[in-house]
C-alpha cells in the first residue's frame, strides 16, 4: 500500500487493536468458541465454507485478519496446516497462547493484509478472510489481490464478511433509520477507547470503511479469482449491534477459485 494516507489509517487502526487485544480476549474467553471450534467447526464456519473443506487435511490454509483465531482453530481441527495473519501483534500473542493450550501447530504472522510480503506466491491451497476485517482496510482491491497472490492456481479464496446492509443504520433500540448512506464508503473517523464491541469516546483513532457488495465482488474478480458461489445468510440481531436488524442479511459469503 503506497498511499501515505492509507498507511497512516492502518497504523492508527493497528494501534487501537493492539490496545484492545486484552479486552477482546476476555470477551472471546466468555464465548468459549476458540476452544469449541476445534471439534465443532460449525460453530464458526458456515456450511458452505465447511463443504469446501472435504479435502482440507494437510492442506495449507491462510486466515487473513485472524482476530480471535476462532476460524484458525476450526481449520486446524479439521487437519489443515494453518497460518494466522493479523495486523495486531497483541492479538496474535493471545492466539499463540491458545494454540499451545489446544496443542495446535499454527504459524502466526504479523502483517498488514494489504502487504503480505512475508508470504510466498502460490503457497496456500485456501485463503479465508471474514467476520469484520474489510471494515478496517483502506484498499480492498490490494487486500484481495494479495490474497490471490499467495493462493496457488486452482486454490479457493473465501470471503465471509459482515453484510454491508448492517453498517448503514443509526444507533437505535426501536427503529431502522439510515445514518450512513449506503454509497458513502468513508473513511469514517471515530475517537474510541479500547472496547471494540461497545466503544466509548477515547484516545484511539479508529477508521472504518463501509464497502458495498459491488466492491467485494469486483475486488475478487480483479484479483484473478472466479466466483463460484455467492450467499447471504443470518437474520438475527446480535446484542452488540446498533439497531434492530432482524430479517436483514447478516453475512455476505463469496467463494471463488483462482484461475
Amino acid at each position: 500500500m503506497k498511499d501515505p494516507a492509507n498507511q497512516n489509517i492502518h497504523k492508527a487502526n493497528q494501534t487501537r487493536w493492539n490496545a484492545a487485544a486484552d479486552d477482546w480476549a476476555k470477551k472471546a474467553e466468555s464465548r468459549g468458541l476458540w476452544k469449541a471450534a476445534v471439534n465443532n467447526p460449525a460453530l464458526v464456519l458456515n456450511e458452505a465454507v465447511r463443504d469446501q473443506c472435504a479435502q482440507i487435511r494437510n492442506q495449507k490454509v491462510c486466515v487473513l485478519g485472524s482476530g480471535d483465531n476462532e476460524a484458525v482453530f476450526a481449520f486446524a481441527g479439521m487437519g489443515a496446516r494453518v497460518t494466522s495473519v493479523d495486523i495486531s501483534q497483541n492479538q496474535l500473542a493471545h492466539g499463540a497462547k491458545r494454540a499451545a493450550i489446544l496443542s495446535l501447530d499454527v504459524d502466526f504472522v504479523q502483517s498488514d493484509v494489504v502487504d503480505l510480503h512475508a508470504l510466498e506466491d502460490a503457497s496456500f491451497d485456501m485463503v479465508y478472510t471474514g467476520g469484520h476485517v474489510a471494515v478496517w482496510v483502506a484498499d480492498l482491491y490490494t487486500y484481495y489481490s494479495e490474497a490471490s497472490r499467495i493462493l496457488r492456481p486452482g486454490g479457493v479464496f473465501i470471503v465471509d464478511e459482515y453484510h454491508p446492509f448492517r453498517r448503514v443504520w443509526q444507533e437505535s433500540k426501536t427503529e431502522l433509520k439510515v445514518g450512513y448512506p449506503y454509497f458513502d464508503k468513508g473513511p469514517f473517523l471515530f475517537d474510541y477507547d479500547e472496547d471494540v464491541l461497545n466503544p466509548q469516546t477515547g484516545q484511539y483513532k479508529s477508521y472504518e470503511f463501509h464497502w458495498q457488495i459491488s466492491d467485494f465482488v469486483n475486488a475478487i474478480i480483479q484479483s484473478g479469482c472466479r466466483i463460484v458461489q455467492f450467499k447471504e445468510y443470518v437474520e438475527n440481531s446480535e446484542d452488540w449491534e446498533v439497531a434492530p436488524m432482524e430479517g436483514l442479511p447478516g453475512m455476505l459469503l463469496i467463494i471463488s477459485v483462482k484461475e
